[in-house]
């Protein structure tokens, strides 16, 4: 057995089921360093970089900060950096129950709310869009219906196929 396999202390398995939780984030590459290390599909750093398709000083400051601090340090991100958003948690879920009931249809509809209520203003309508298609957000909006269209007459029809 090498000396690398036998400095990584966690079971393969257990190296597999983080590799599988962290699917699709940021941290998994790092697992994924240790399972080829310990499997020995990769015998070098050198190795492991390019099957991961990082640089070698990446993979060996991955392995260092392993080596030093252990894999809770290593799985943990540093955090972000930029600017904060505008939107507080609290405008959030006010933005949120006005569009249930039905009180925000369209995009200026919130960008308005949000700066006449909360005093949050987004210089544009994409920006907004952009914060809201980040939080999965889809606006919901009745069909369109026809400038001539008469509400009476469509309520008369809803009467009379209700009946057939």
């Amino acid at each position: 057995m090498s000396s690398r396999s036998k400095v990584i202390s966690e079971s393969l398995e257990t190296l597999e089921n983080y590799e599988h939780e962290l699917r699709g984030k940021r941290p998994v590459e790092r697992i994924r360093m240790l399972r080829l290390l310990k499997t020995r599909q990769a015998t070098t750093r050198q190795q492991c970089a390019d099957l991961l398709g990082y640089s070698h000083r990446q993979v060996s400051r991955w392995w260092a900060q392993y080596q030093q601090e252990g894999l809770d340090d290593l799985l943990r991100l540093a955090p972000a950096h930029g600017r904060r958003g505008r939107m507080t948690a609290e405008a959030w879920q006010d933005l949120q129950e006005q569009m249930k009931t039905g009180q925000i249809a369209r995009l200026q509809d919130a960008q308005q709310y949000l700066d006449e209520h909360w005093g949050i203003s987004y210089s544009s309508v994409s920006s907004l869009s952009w914060r809201i298609q980040q939080q999965h957000v889809k606006l919901k909006t009745g069909r369109r219906q026809h400038r001539r269209s008469s509400p009476q007459q469509q309520a008369q029809l809803k009467k009379t196929s209700e009946t057939c």
